[in-house]
Order: structure tokens, then C-alpha cells, then sequence
């Protein structure tokens, strides 16, 4: 009987009959409509904020040359020392660091907060058809720039097969 009463109770709780007035509001909306405007301007925030702005963080511009790729990597404010690039077997070239903060400043300041810090990492495919033993890069200005050179595309032979 306990459980029934509390289940009906929490019920008309949800449904918002207990505490309706005669003409079928309730005192609470307004307070309900400004707890919804809040959590709304809150997700909304968040959706535009800098981390997840930040997720294809270092921004890159991919160039397909005739006979070499040309990747170049926005890392401003980034220190050299704090970037490491790799390439495995399967051509994925992945680039990891860390954008450091000079000095911490109180949030509670800021108005917009939009310049990412922390640690990133992005990985590129590239092609089948690249050189990487004679891979280069030049870091200047904040701008990382790897050129890969590209090697010629061998054309599977076609091998006859008689048939018996």
C-alpha cells in the first residue's frame, strides 16, 4: 500500500496535477520556464565552446601535387619541443602535442574563451603511392609543413592463366 501511495504521489508530481490551480496552471511554470531557458543557454554554450570547436585541433591544409603531398599544420603557440609526428606501416601519418598556457587567468574574467590549450592529436591517411623514407618538415611562423613525396604508381600485371 506504501509503495502504491508513493507511486501515485510521484506521479502526479510529474504529471504536475498536484499542485495545479483551478484553471490548470501551475504556480511553478515560470520557475520551470527559467530552469529550462537556463539549461538550454547552458548546453548551448557548451556546444560552441573552444574544446569542442577545437576537435579537428591543429586546423590542416592537405595539397595534392603532381609528384608530392603537402600537409601543413597550424600550431600556433605551440612549442617545437612539444610536437611529435609518426607514420606507421599503413601510411597513417598522426600528429600528437600539447598547446601549453603561459599563466593562468581566472576564468571568471573572460567574456569568450575561444583560444584551445591542452593535449591533441589528428592522424591522416595518406596513399599507397608515397616515399616516406624521404619525408620533410619545416617548422616556421607556426606553421608545421611536412612534404611527402610521392613514387610511381605500379599497375598490377596482368598474368594470363591457360585454361585445361
Amino acid at each position: 500500500m506504501k509503495k502504491l501511495m508513493s507511486s501515485l504521489l510521484l506521479s502526479s508530481l510529474l504529471a504536475g496535477s498536484a499542485f495545479a490551480s483551478m484553471d490548470g496552471t501551475s504556480p511553478y511554470n515560470a520557475d520551470f520556464a527559467r530552469m529550462n531557458q537556463y539549461f538550454n543557454s547552458l548546453i548551448k554554450s557548451h556546444l560552441s565552446s573552444s574544446a569542442l570547436n577545437n576537435f579537428s585541433y591543429p586546423r590542416t591544409d592537405i595539397q595534392d601535387a603532381k609528384d608530392k603531398i603537402v600537409l601543413q599544420f597550424d600550431l600556433a603557440g605551440v612549442d617545437k619541443k612539444n610536437i611529435k609526428l609518426s607514420i606507421d606501416d599503413n601510411k597513417l601519418l598522426t600528429i600528437k602535442g600539447e598547446k601549453k598556457e603561459a599563466k593562468k587567468v581566472k576564468s571568471k574574467d573572460f567574456v569568450k574563451k575561444e583560444i584551445f590549450y591542452g593535449e591533441f592529436q589528428k592522424s591522416i591517411q595518406l596513399p599507397e603511392n608515397i616515399d616516406e623514407s624521404k619525408l620533410t618538415t619545416k617548422f616556421e611562423n607556426g606553421i608545421l609543413t611536412v612534404t611527402v613525396p610521392k613514387t610511381e604508381v605500379k599497375k598490377p600485371k596482368a598474368k594470363l592463366i591457360p585454361i585445361k
